[in-house]
């Protein structure tokens, strides 16, 4: 996810400074991979500022550098929807995939959109899951010990296993929010 989108959502939520964003983006944002430097984070809010997606009020403070606090325009806003709406980019590594951005703004759309976001994220990890799940992983090797060559094949194994762990946890989670936006769905219907 492009940090001008996550911004956007940020601000959809409550007005902000630049380092209120950095302070999210360290703590809540680790767990969605979204930490930013604060200079990527000024730089980022000034060209949004530049292309009216945001603005900001200065608020006077003595002794102290005067606070910019950022919100959306009715532009920003819209730019921020039409992302939601978007379909996603699939990535090959599923720590990349921005389904738990959209997920965290869900409150701005429908739930359709959120479930069919959802639901495609869930079928293509499941392709990758049958592509790559069971397959001979084996190493081959004329340069290794028997006892080296082994000790490669069992970590490589033990690797695969906490892996293919990592990303049944992910489909777990993914399947965990489809029940709850479709009982959301339910509920609004």
């Amino acid at each position: 996810m492009k940090l001008e989108y996550l911004i956007l959502g940020l601000l959809e939520i409550s007005p902000q400074t630049g380092y209120s964003i950095k302070k999210f983006l360290d703590t809540e944002g680790r767990f969605i991979n979204a930490r930013r430097p604060l200079s990527q984070i000024y730089t980022t809010l000034k060209k949004m500022a530049e292309n009216k997606w945001v603005v900001f009020d200065e608020e006077h403070r003595d002794s102290k550098p005067d606070l910019k606090i950022y919100h959306n325009t009715k532009i920003g806003k819209q730019v921020f929807i039409d992302y939601l709406h978007s379909p996603m980019i699939k990535s090959f590594r599923y720590r990349e995939s921005d389904i738990y951005y959209r997920v965290m703004f869900s409150f701005l759309v429908k739930p359709e959109v959120i479930l069919n976001h959802l639901k495609n994220e869930l079928d293509f990890r499941k392709e990758q899951i049958a592509q790559f799940r069971i397959r001979d992983r084996s190493i081959l090797s004329t340069h290794l010990s028997p006892a080296q060559l082994n000790e490669v094949n069992t970590t490589y194994e033990m690797l695969h296993t906490f892996g293919a762990r990592a990303i049944d946890d992910y489909m777990d989670s993914l399947e965990e929010m489809v029940r709850f936006f479709e009982t959301r769905k339910n509920i609004n219907n």
